[in-house]
């Protein structure tokens, strides 16, 4: 069936039964369901890393798509989003210390905003990548503990 972008989160009711009877007999069931966009939320990056370069951590990792990646002729699977852009959670135990935003695959967190959220540089950080979608928001995540 297909649904516009605009009808993400719209309650639709639904009838389903055999083909072989019409809509109106009574082996047909009714149901109510609103389209959630699952399909839509991106995957998960995949391959996490970080590297020093002096105190800041530069951190990459390598985005998948939804469509059309099953291709191993192309170097880089097409993007399948609007504009390429992600977020970085720096995490403390599960929460949130800092997000650093990026529209490639890699950011750097700085030797002064890791001095500013941990009092000093760390030699390992947790981490949670999203890529993001102007439809859905945040993808999957992809957690990964960063020691350098």
């Amino acid at each position: 069936v297909a649904m516009s972008r605009d009808e993400i989160g719209l309650a639709f009711n639904w009838k389903y039964g055999p083909a072989s009877r019409e809509i109106s007999h009574p082996s047909y069931q009714s149901l109510t369901r609103a389209f959630s966009g699952q399909g839509l939320k991106p995957l998960s990056p995949v391959h996490v890393r970080a590297a020093r370069a002096g105190a800041d951590l530069q951190i990459t990792w390598v985005r998948r798509t939804r469509l059309g990646g099953d291709s191993w002729e192309a170097e880089e699977v097409p993007l399948g989003e609007d504009i390429e852009a992600y977020e970085v959670d720096i995490l403390d135990a599960g929460s949130v210390r800092r997000t650093l935003a990026s529209n490639a695959p890699a950011v750097l967190y700085g030797e002064a905003e890791q001095i500013a959220d941990w009092g000093s540089v760390q030699s390992q950080y947790d981490v949670a990548v999203y890529q993001l979608s102007a439809v859905y928001g945040r993808g999957e995540a992809a957690l990964a503990t960063l020691g350098t």
